[in-house]
């Protein structure tokens, strides 16, 4: 059977970039730090005051991210959405455990147990755009976001005129961080993040965001890219990362000279870096290369962050001048991205983006 085209017709993203008005980092943020939150926008100008007052720092957020989608797909009806996240909303869950402690289990507040639950931002959603259709959260670490956009993407290969809401979300926390850093994942002391990749140690830095896009079975007017396709890798060897990404594109009918742009997802820590920076310094040597983790930092959803830099790339035909890490010349038209993220040197995943 033929597979059906999948698009993105809309997108909104809230990160540690200014992201949400669809700037594409005409002015990038700097920080001198380890931990990146996200530039948060004005949020009565997408939620009512009187329910933005109940809502936690990350529901607002996740919200507000989902508005700014709906809005640029002109299209408030999806008919599923689907969520994502690598933790869920880790500070509401420590406060509801905290005070489940502290008060011998009585007289709790609910609302910290409500907003810590994973799928509370997909049934915040769509209890927003009132969508009583699919409704599921994916939770699978490195690979929850790309299996949330496999997830639409098989509903589309089913019926194409089905339009579905896909965000991702994780949040940075105090606690996780400090678990992480025991292991070597973040960097203790702080650093310049634009020049993250002159680092020579390992960890990385911590970074959240949430990101929504609108993936419909037919192109549009307000059509941002294709996805061509997508694959997720489980810890490979070296050797098994480059049979993949052949094998990925062969099976979409393309070579390394269909690839105009290649997204990075090096994250800045010199042992994680090694395979995936080894993989497209040897393949994509004469292509075009980007990298993103010193913009957003480190989460389990970060992916996201690079779709929404891919796209961009193909609609505005631009390319990010603070995100390249080669001097390789650039083809025009762009018509090809192909996102190769790394996730903690375990979860390794290629996305697809064509320009149609």
């Amino acid at each position: 059977m033929e597979k059906k085209s999948c698009y993105i017709n809309g997108i909104g993203l809230i990160s540690p970039q200014r992201t949400f008005d669809q700037e594409f980092l005409a002015e990038p943020l700097e920080y001198v730090d380890t931990i990146l939150h996200c530039v948060a926008p004005d949020f009565t100008s997408y939620i009512n005051p009187a329910q933005l007052r109940r809502l936690s720092r990350m529901l607002r957020i996740g919200l507000s991210a989902a508005i700014i989608c709906l809005r640029d797909a002109k299209n408030e009806n999806p008919d599923g959405v689907i969520t994502s996240t690598g933790y869920g909303f880790l500070v509401d869950t420590a406060r509801f455990l905290t005070e489940l402690l502290t008060q011998h289990e009585k007289q709790l507040t609910p609302t910290y147990f409500m907003q810590s639950t994973y799928n509370a931002l997909g049934g915040l959603v769509a209890l927003y755009v009132k969508c009583t259709g699919y409704n599921t959260t994916h939770v699978s670490k490195g690979f929850a976001f790309e299996t949330a956009l496999w997830d639409a993407m098989m509903h589309l290969q089913v019926n194409d005129s089905l339009h579905f809401l896909v965000g991702s979300y994780d949040e940075a926390d105090p606690v996780l961080f400090a678990v992480n850093s025991k292991a070597g994942h973040y960097k203790l002391e702080p650093v310049r993040t634009l020049t993250l990749f002159e680092s020579t140690t390992t960890g990385t830095l911590q970074g959240e965001g949430a990101g929504f896009f609108f993936i419909s079975g037919q192109a549009n007017e307000q059509t941002w890219c294709r996805i061509r396709d997508t694959r997720m890798m489980y810890k490979p060897t070296e050797a098994e990362l480059t049979a993949g990404l052949q094998d990925f594109l062969r099976l979409n009918a393309m070579s390394v000279a269909d690839i105009d742009v290649v997204i990075n997802g090096a994250s800045g820590d010199v042992m994680h870096d090694q395979f995936i920076n080894g993989l497209c310094d040897a393949i994509f040597d004469q292509v075009v290369q980007l990298k993103f983790k010193h913009l957003c930092g480190e989460y389990c959803t970060a992916s996201s962050f690079a779709v929404w830099m891919g796209a961009s790339v193909l609609k505005k035909q631009q390319i990010p001048s603070i995100a390249r890490s080669n001097q390789s010349s650039i083809k025009t038209p762009i018509k090809t991205v192909l996102i190769i993220n790394q996730y903690m040197a375990r979860n390794y995943t290629f996305v697809l983006l064509t320009s149609g």
